[in-house]
């Protein structure tokens, strides 16, 4: 009997406990301060918060926020805190300049070289819109000449009127050079006169965009004429119309540290071009992604991603998947890797110098299998590139991130160069 009262008084004391628990008051938000934002508006900030005024305050919130704050890309830094004893939460933040003029120039093996400038702005009105003119040159072997010039635009509406929807316009114009080649090898060059325009609208099925499960779906139209100017003629490069619906569905679960990532992403693209659209051609394009980011040892991280694409129907050549680039196979130029369907993955180790560095060691292989075209690549077994570069952040401004890549391809047998902003992937 002793024992059972010890029992009993156990839990009596323990249902107390719990009930002077729950019967303590719960925190409420009862105001929001903002600190460090200039260009910035306020409702940008507010609508990424897990929280408003007036709700009860949550282990967790903190942290949610500020992942969310630093994902759009404008924040270097970002502290939330938890309500002070008014029920005041502070959000802490430190913007990054937003204004990207960034020229670009390239140059392939056979001395084919082009000049860009373009122009990004991803904080426009402050509200994390996304505006990009981009104009081109390219200037025929060794930048001797000008033989054609293109002119870009595109506009990211990110939340209209604050809503999970999300509207992307882009277009060009203008008149470039287009190379084909054969087992990698250069066998003609055309004058492409073209135009196009894209329409795509996402929807976040998550509390914000690009974070979760997202749908979209859009139209795109494109137009264009080519004139040969030496080498081979070939039989698929031809004038077309292509018009064609587009759908696709995402998801992310990223934590942008700035300097560095972990998390995972998934995407499936569709294009449908058919001529019941006004389409000249019937092509379906599907492409898919995932990509996942481990941490170790600190803030070093193993990071893969897989990559596979199919297009059937009437395939032009310029309708063919490309990976000879420095986001697809590193090793490689365009032209080297052409096909109809592929599939590729990347083991990529990103190694800061120190603790909250800016600069990252990389090393990284790329290897994959593209086909479906005789004679389109350099190999139809197995393409591998492998290599390493550096990553330099500069927090101050936003996608920062300057990149420099050596990769040697296996196929080619041939060191390529690379110099751009942002991760590989």
């Amino acid at each position: 009997m002793r024992r059972l009262s010890k029992i009993a008084g156990l839990l009596l004391l323990s249902i107390l406990i719990i009930d002077a628990v729950y019967a303590q008051p719960l925190e409420q938000v009862h105001g929001i301060n903002i600190e460090g934002i200039d260009r910035t508006q306020e409702i940008t900030v507010l609508r990424e918060l897990p929280f408003s005024v007036g709700a009860v305050w949550r282990e967790g919130f903190a942290e949610v926020a500020e992942r969310r704050l630093r994902n759009l890309g404008i924040f270097s830094k970002a502290v939330v805190t938890a309500p002070d004893e008014n029920g005041n939460v502070t959000v802490y933040l430190k913007e990054r300049w937003s204004l990207w003029v960034l020229p670009q120039v390239s140059r392939k093996d056979n001395g084919a070289s082009s000049a860009a400038v373009a122009v990004d702005e991803y904080n426009l009105w402050g509200l994390n819109h996304h505006a990009r003119m981009a104009y081109r040159r390219d200037t025929g072997s060794n930048f001797s000449a000008l033989q054609g010039s293109s002119y870009e635009a595109a506009y990211d509406w990110r939340r209209v009127d604050d809503s999970k929807l999300n509207i992307s316009v882009s277009g060009s114009s203008g008149r470039s050079l287009y190379d084909t080649y054969n087992q990698g090898i250069h066998s003609a060059q055309y004058l492409q006169t073209g135009r196009s325009a894209t329409l795509l609208l996402s929807y976040a099925l998550g509390d914000v965009p690009d974070e979760g499960w997202s749908v979209r779906g859009g139209f795109t139209a494109s137009n264009a004429t080519y004139r040969f100017i030496s080498g081979t003629p070939q039989a698929d490069v031809v004038g077309h119309r292509i018009r064609a619906l587009l759908a696709g569905v995402s998801y992310s679960r990223m934590n942008d540290r700035i300097t560095w990532l972990s998390g995972n992403a998934f995407d499936y693209s569709l294009s449908a071009a058919h001529k019941g659209l006004g389409s000249t051609v019937n092509s379906y394009s599907h492409t898919a992604s995932w990509r996942d980011y481990y941490t170790f040892s600190g803030q070093n991280t193993f990071n893969v991603r897989l990559n596979g694409g199919l297009v059937t129907g009437n395939v032009l050549r310029s309708g063919l998947f490309d990976l000879g680039n420095r986001d697809g196979l590193r090793g490689y130029y365009p032209g080297e890797l052409q096909g109809t369907h592929y599939l590729f993955g990347s083991l990529e180790g990103r190694f800061p110098i120190r603790e909250d560095s800016n600069l990252q060691l990389v090393t990284f292989a790329d290897l994959g299998k593209i086909g479906g075209r005789a004679g389109a690549s350099v190999t139809r077994g197995l393409a591998v590139g492998a290599g390493g570069g550096f990553r330099w952040t500069l927090r101050w401004l936003a996608r920062g991130t300057i990149r420099g890549d050596v990769a040697y391809g296996f196929a080619t047998k041939k060191w390529r160069f690379y110099l751009g902003t942002g991760q590989a992937f």
